[in-house]
């Protein structure tokens, strides 16, 4: 009896020893572990735009610019722009825009190809479509929600974080801009309050300098974006009192004017 019952823990100590090793080999090696990037998810640009529930929808509308951003077909280029073009989609929706939200949501389509969100961007054309001809503004500005935050979640559970990022840093980028441009036109330090969006532009510097795909990293716009991301970075933390003096808002409407100029080239 003695005999059987050491036998059997023998044999129950042997199965665990195997089944400890096949799980160690499964998992990564710690030296490599600790080489995976980590990228920090990004909020809503929307939350710059609180600031434009204080305004009228004609002055809203005047923040949208007259042309379209467009430039050449390449992946980076195609997400920093799809990023942009949604920043400008939700002020034209709050501006009431049709005919400039019309001509947005149609370049936005254009941009899906090399990205693989033809289905998520499509939809979201289709709807804006349908909304805009029923002047349907109160469900429009939600729906862009809805699928600014189905195009945001397809690219971080496909794991495709170099595309997350750039486009994120296009719709934050086109948000300071417009905002920072709104808040000049009739300057107020308690509404430059909003542009005190630190935590998110220093999760955007950290996102891209996380990037390691060589022929991203490698591109002058990319380098030339970073080092003016970086300036409007040490802007944005450097608030006197929560609040934006006119240079500085000068400054921020300049550096991201910068960064949207390294990615049309």
């Amino acid at each position: 009896m003695k005999t059987r019952i050491i036998v059997a823990i023998l044999l129950v100590t042997l199965l665990l020893s195997v089944g400890c090793k096949q799980r160690d080999k499964s998992m990564p090696d710690p030296s490599v572990s600790s080489e995976i990037p980590t990228f920090a998810p990004l909020p809503s640009f929307k939350q710059v735009y609180e600031v434009l529930d204080q305004l009228q929808t004609k002055d809203i509308s005047a923040a949208i610019p007259n042309e379209l951003y467009q430039t050449k077909q390449e992946e980076v280029r195609n997400a920093f722009s799809l990023g942009l073009l949604t920043a400008d989609a939700v002020l034209a929706a709050k501006g009431r825009n049709s005919n400039k939200l019309k001509d947005i949501s149609a370049q936005m389509m254009n941009l899906t190809s090399l990205l693989g969100l033809e289905s998520e961007v499509n939809k979201m054309g289709d709807d804006l479509r349908t909304m805009i001809e029923k002047q349907q503004w109160e469900e429009l500005d939600k729906a862009l929600d809805v699928h600014k935050k189905s195009v945001e979640d397809k690219l971080w559970e496909t794991e495709n974080f170099d595309n997350y990022t750039i486009m994120l840093l296009g719709g934050w980028v086109e948000a300071a801009n417009r905002v920072a441009w709104l808040l000049q036109q009739k300057y107020d330090p308690q509404r430059s309050i909003v542009l005190g969006q630190k935590g998110t532009f220093n999760n955007l510097v950290t996102n891209m300098k996380t990037i390691k795909t060589p022929h991203i990293i490698e591109q002058e716009a990319f380098k030339n974006a970073l080092a003016k991301l970086e300036e409007v970075q040490t802007i944005i933390n450097s608030d006197t009192d929560k609040t934006y003096s006119p240079e500085q808002i000068e400054s921020i409407i300049k550096g991201t004017d910068a960064i949207k100029a390294a990615f049309h080239e």
